[in-house]
């Protein structure tokens, strides 16, 4: 029976704690039950059946039934694994990249330097001389094939690899490589059908421009320069002072290539130094774009801005480095 008040002869209110099922998610709890005046409790210590009930379903909320507790455990949700590059990775924003910002100065400066030495005679001059004294056509030959070879294996080699081990560095460079060969060699037959130049022997200023939409494309800008500088510029710009020996490797074979081309008779100067540059911007603005992708680290922003003033007149790069 519930205990009567002394002073008033009321039925005070009496306080019962039922204990909550324990699990492994909320340990052991309790529940306060008040009784009310003309409630009993059908147990000494324990309230009516139907005020457990209650008590326990308005804390249901609360509890996750767990039987038995000892196969029940709390595991979080295991993140996905992420996606690996591919040579496709944002292209339209890559393109975009390459034939913007400071690229378009080199651009700039390959063009001028190319018609620098084509109409000022330096580009047969240079011929000459090279044709005296060191010519070989096994060399040149042997550039001529390599420079086919490597720039079309190295960046898919590179990238596949990295799928069939699973390291997400190996495939982001190698699809780095592989997508700035293809920019490469999309934008240098464009160039060679829009220019027309006549490779050696013929004059070193002979142009027929649109006049070739087969290969072989004509000379300038030489795609054997171009294609192999782009993959060592690629495979640098990706991996930065990681692999410091990438460059320390690389250009000198793409060096070698384009001398191989020179004392060969297959190509100009100027076609092969303006091959290198477009090769040299392509490349390095995918590898990078690709490494900012693939660690998380935004791009260094440039930007061309006009100067003008009483004294001056011009173009300032603004960017960082």
């Amino acid at each position: 029976m519930p205990a009567r008040s002394p002073s008033t002869g009321a039925f005070a209110a009496r306080n019962l704690t039922v204990p909550r099922a324990r699990n492994s998610w909320t340990g052991n709890a309790s529940a306060q039950i008040r009784l009310r005046p003309g409630e009993e409790s059908h147990a000494p210590h324990s309230p009516s059946p139907e005020l457990v009930r209650g008590a326990v379903a308005g804390h249901r909320s609360t509890m996750t039934p767990c039987l038995p507790p000892a196969v029940c455990t709390a595991t979080a949700p295991s993140a996905p694994a992420p996606r690996m590059p591919t040579p496709i990775d944002a292209v339209g924003a890559d393109l975009g990249a390459a034939f913007g910002g400071i690229n378009l100065l080199f651009y700039a400066g390959a063009v001028g330097g190319s018609a620098a030495l084509a109409f000022s005679g330096a580009d047969e001059s240079i011929r000459s001389a090279v044709l005296a004294h060191i010519g070989s056509n096994a060399y040149g030959d042997t550039a001529n094939v390599t420079g086919y070879i490597l720039p079309a294996v190295v960046g898919p080699a590179v990238w596949l690899a990295g799928l069939a081990a699973g390291n997400r560095d190996a495939a982001g460079a190698g699809s780095a490589a592989t997508q700035a060969v293809v920019f490469t060699v999309v934008t240098v037959s464009v160039l060679k059908i829009g220019v027309g130049r006549a490779y050696p022997p013929a004059p070193d200023n002979s142009f027929t421009p649109f006049q070739s939409w087969s290969p072989p494309f004509p000379a300038w800008p030489s795609g054997h320069s171009s294609s192999t500088t782009s993959v060592v510029a690629a495979l640098t710009g990706y991996y930065g002072a990681d692999k410091l020996w990438i460059p320390f490797v690389g250009y000198p074979i793409g060096i070698a290539i384009d001398f191989g081309m020179l004392v060969g008779d297959q190509h100009w100067t100027s076609d092969l130094l303006a091959g290198a540059v477009i090769g040299q911007c392509i490349g390095w603005s995918v590898g990078r774009a690709f490494r900012a992708r693939a660690r998380g680290e935004p791009p260094a922003p440039v930007s061309i801005v006009p100067l003008s003033g009483p004294s001056l007149q011009g173009v300032a790069v603004v960017g960082a480095w």
